[in-house]
């Protein structure tokens, strides 16, 4: 895992030095303003990327350390809250009225009920438990005559299946366990680095090749070039873990390092423009305001899908 983290720390460095200097060297003039707005953006990306990229691979590193185990979970609540907030937010652009408060706290409860259930095999079923009390509650929410309780209840306990369930996968990786897995940091690890490598692959390989447009009514500036790109730096990414990163007792071959990268890689995609589709019905670019990324939302959409799989590959393998 140390070898891991100075791999990555090195990573983005490298990143930067490649990038910053060709980026600041772009001309201000008027005629050239949208070249240097492009720059401009791309710089900023790759700076709030890596600082991000930073702090998850610090906070997974020391997640399996006793004391910081509470931080972490917390950590990821909250960032799971956030992306269920921004999904309330695009509901609300609808017209919807979601519980914000109790999304939160049904959110909050989920994730720790589920890491307790990792740590005790007799609390297995707790987060079962917890989404049968976010049921009930939905509903009583709504006893007391509130308009549209069939479209509010429903966009509400979408965003928990949508949001919630999936991206507390993370924390359910992160800490799993078998005679076969020793240490679960290296597949959230692979996880998160094979899916956002094909957001990577896909930005840089749309930006120099892409003409053809992949769904222009979904997402107008994807590319079925960017596509491709993104897939073969993902399939790059899931052989490096296999060849660097994973000891040779961890359940994965050559081939399924290959078949695991392609269909992560088509899942991230997948789940990039599901989101793009809510975001255009509500009639918004972005979740939020996060300086070069987008929002929370947009930054995790292409886990939703990505985090169960992988956590159901540990499960079956």
């Amino acid at each position: 895992m140390q070898k891991f983290i100075l791999h990555l720390s090195f990573g983005q460095i490298l990143l930067l030095i490649i990038f910053w200097k060709p980026l600041s060297i772009i001309k201000k003039e008027k005629e050239d303003g949208e070249a240097y707005k492009l720059a401009n953006q791309f710089k900023q990306r790759v700076v709030t990327s890596s600082v991000t990229i930073f702090l998850v691979i610090i906070s997974i590193y020391f997640s399996h350390v006793p004391y910081f185990k509470p931080i972490f979970v917390l950590l990821n609540a909250a960032i799971i809250s956030l992306a269920l907030l921004e999904y309330y937010q695009l509901a609300h652009y609808k017209g919807f009225q979601p519980l914000n408060l109790l999304g939160v706290g049904t959110t909050t409860a989920y994730v720790i009920s589920s890491f307790y259930a990792g740590q005790e095999p007799n609390l297995s079923d707790l987060p079962l438990f917890v989404l049968l009390g976010c049921l009930l509650l939905f509903f009583l929410a709504y006893f007391n005559k509130q308009l549209e309780p069939l479209g509010n209840i429903a966009v509400n306990l979408f965003g928990i299946g949508y949001v919630v369930i999936p991206l507390t996968c993370a924390l359910q990786i992160n800490y799993f366990s078998s005679p076969h897995i020793t240490d679960g940091r290296l597949w959230l690890a692979y996880a998160l680095a094979v899916t956002k490598m094909t957001d990577v692959g896909g930005y840089i390989s749309g930006k120099i090749f892409g003409k053809i447009k992949l769904a222009s009514h979904i997402s107008p500036k994807k590319t079925i070039e960017g596509s491709i790109g993104g897939l073969i730096l993902s399939l790059l990414t899931s052989l490096a873990f296999y060849y660097f990163v994973f000891p040779f007792k961890h359940p994965i071959s050559f081939w399924q390092s290959i078949w695991l990268g392609i269909v992560i890689s088509v899942l991230s995609q997948f789940g990039d423009l599901s989101e793009s589709i809510l975001k255009r019905d509500a009639g918004v670019k972005d979740s939020s305001q996060l300086p070069g990324l987008g929002g929370i939302l947009d930054m995790t959409d292409s886990l939703v899908f990505t985090l169960p799989l992988v956590y159901l590959w540990l499960k079956v393998s």
